[in-house]
């Protein structure tokens, strides 16, 4: 049986960053502005939302062909202490080229680009839509190699922010006496078995009163006669003695990354009480309804936190301060323009689907979309 994890710090190591995955390193969201945007608004966006950098963005064409560079926080610094912040836009200040990874690259690709390219940061890219994800600086790396992981994610709409990280488990040669005695002592009603970071399944209290009950005994002759003899699985579990005999598998497990409503909606349709989380396969945390009920009951404030946060800028990559969020009692009023017609029906419903939210009321509208040809080569990327 297994006790509570703790985080254990080793020496440093280069070979950690091996096996991080860049979008497990990264900062998520990434801010963006129009290329006419002045560098005061930029640099005001900068300090307000503790960004490294923000994303210049320049939209043309028939297809809304999207160019983009990089305005890190440093170079607004420059421009300021050259006295050109008044008279610079968003547009003639990025940074070309821009370095870039993919979220399944690994940590040390990232360092390695900033070292060979003398840069302080590097941006994780969608592979497919080469959409900016998140942003990784040379602070990310050195935290990585000293044993510190990024603190726990504020806000309630993904898994991530809810679960319970220190996870109760035991093995599969736990006795199934030491798993009950696990469930009384820490009044859990169930318990992961795991083996080499994996979760094989779950040993919960119906799966210990199920042994204790044994088989139920048909009353009456013809219904002895005409009862269903247990299947092979059944009667092992009957047998059991290890939390491997008696749990219940495969176990039902989510990613960490996945929303909350996606989890309250497995437990519903699956009829269970509490899910594993996994990142890459390995167990991270364990969530359960009861998590998923109290952050139902968040303040208005924390939940107009998770809008702007993780569905404007995490999912749909809108800037905060283009869509005016007010939240009052759990109902969400959301006004302002987006780039198009689907954004004006997805984004509701994905307000809907943070916790807490009661009811949303939108009033967005898109804009107007421009159908001039498309340039390209406007700078390049590597």
């Amino acid at each position: 049986m297994t006790t509570p994890t703790t985080t254990v710090r080793t020496r440093p190591d280069t070979s950690r960053l091996h096996h991080v995955a860049a979008a497990d390193a990264m900062h998520r969201g990434v801010l963006s502005v129009p290329f006419d945007t002045p560098m005061t608004k930029v640099a005001q966006m900068i300090a307000r939302y503790s960004m490294h950098c923000v994303v210049a963005l320049e939209e043309r064409g028939e297809y809304q062909t999207r160019y983009w560079g990089l305005i890190p926080a440093a170079e607004v610094v420059r421009i300021a202490t050259d006295h050109e912040l008044e008279d610079r836009t968003a547009g003639g200040s990025i940074l070309t080229p821009v370095y870039t990874v993919e979220p399944t690259d690994s940590l040390h690709d990232a360092a390695e680009l900033m070292r060979d390219n003398e840069v302080e940061h590097v941006v994780v890219v969608d592979p497919v839509s080469d959409r900016p994800l998140g942003v990784i600086s040379t602070l990310d790396v050195v935290r990585m190699l000293a044993g510190e992981t990024h603190p726990r994610p504020r806000g309630a709409y993904r898994v991530a922010q809810v679960m319970t990280r220190n996870v109760l488990t035991v093995t599969p040669n736990t006795k199934l006496r030491a798993v009950a005695r696990l469930l009384t002592e820490h009044r859990i009603s169930g318990v992961p078995v795991v083996e080499k970071g994996s979760v094989l399944g779950i040993v919960s209290e119906s799966d210990i009163m199920a042994k204790e009950r044994g088989p139920a005994a048909p009353q009456g002759r013809i219904k002895r006669w005409l009862a269903r003899k247990p299947s092979r699985a059944e009667a092992d579990r009957l047998q059991a003695r290890t939390a491997g005999e008696a749990m219940t598998a495969p176990a039902i497990t989510i990613d960490s990354w996945r929303s909350t409503s996606d989890a309250a909606g497995l437990m519903l349709d699956r009829r269970v009480h509490r899910v594993p989380v996994l990142e890459d396969g390995k167990l991270v945390g364990i969530v359960t309804r009861a998590d998923l009920v109290s952050a139902f009951a968040r303040s208005d404030e924390e939940i107009a936190l998770d809008i702007r946060d993780d569905v404007l800028l995490g999912t749909f990559w809108i800037t905060p301060g283009d869509v005016d969020v007010t939240v009052r009692n759990g109902e969400v009023a959301l006004r302002g323009t987006v780039d198009s017609d689907l954004l004006t029906e997805l984004l509701p419903e994905a307000v809907q689907r943070v916790p807490g939210v009661v009811r949303v009321k939108s009033r967005l509208a898109a804009r107007p979309t421009d159908t001039t040809p498309a340039d390209v080569g406007l700078f390049r990327r590597v």
